[in-house]
């Protein structure tokens, strides 16, 4: 297949392109900026320019491609974010024009929406809510307002990935993939990318849902 990644030069986007690579998938690596990828892999990766956010670049990205997966992403930030729901919103208009497929994989978090209790006092009762309506509630609010753009666009075959808290591992594990909210407190990177990665396979693919997918041993 022709992949289009957006967040390439994001740590889980390297993942994903890594992987898609390895796949024999032809993969378009998105970034604002030129030069080549650190993948180990790069015959099958070309880098395309665009700008997800301001829309530039973002249709000859997208032009014949089979599908599109997303870890568009920042830090968290008081000031109002707009990366996640602005990028979407380019990126599913591109499709629509030039796109050869309709499938698009995109990350969200965990907390995204208020998660069910059961993790602990603390975190149930201090650490998730600070989270979610102090230090990340800009950031949170754009998820949500890309999570909604996406429940309305039932002509595109959306996933949206929430996992938990990323960490770095060195290879794919058996990873868990639960409904809506993760069900443990630790996603690896690599896991999130082979996650999106197997959402491709039309046999497996949870489309127009939100899956968690977790990894059971950091």
């Amino acid at each position: 297949m022709v992949v289009t990644v957006f967040g390439a030069t994001g740590p889980t986007g390297l993942k994903i392109c890594e992987l898609a690579s390895a796949a024999g998938h032809t993969v378009r690596a998105v970034s604002r900026r030129d030069g080549p990828l650190p993948v180990s892999n790069p015959g099958t990766v070309s880098v395309v320019r665009a700008d997800a956010v301001t829309g530039a670049g973002v249709e000859a990205a997208v032009d014949g491609a089979d599908a599109v997966l997303s870890s568009l992403g920042v830090a968290y930030s008081r000031r109002p974010v707009t990366v996640y729901s602005a990028g979407t919103r380019a990126i599913i208009e591109a499709m629509r024009r030039v796109g050869r497929g309709r499938r698009l994989v995109v990350v969200s978090a965990g907390l995204t929406y208020p998660p069910p209790r059961g993790l602990g006092f603390a975190m149930d009762r201090v650490v998730v809510p600070i989270l979610r309506n102090v230090v990340g509630r800009t950031l949170y609010a754009d998820m949500r307002r890309m999570e909604e753009l996406l429940g309305a666009s039932n002509d595109i075959d959306w996933t949206i990935m929430r996992p938990a808290r990323l960490f770095d591992a060195p290879e794919v594990s058996a990873y868990r993939i639960d409904a809506e909210h993760p069900t443990q407190g630790y996603t690896s990177r690599i896991d999130l990318a082979a996650a999106m990665l197997a959402e491709l396979d039309p046999e497996a693919a949870h489309v127009h849902q939100a899956i968690a997918p977790t990894t059971s041993h950091r």
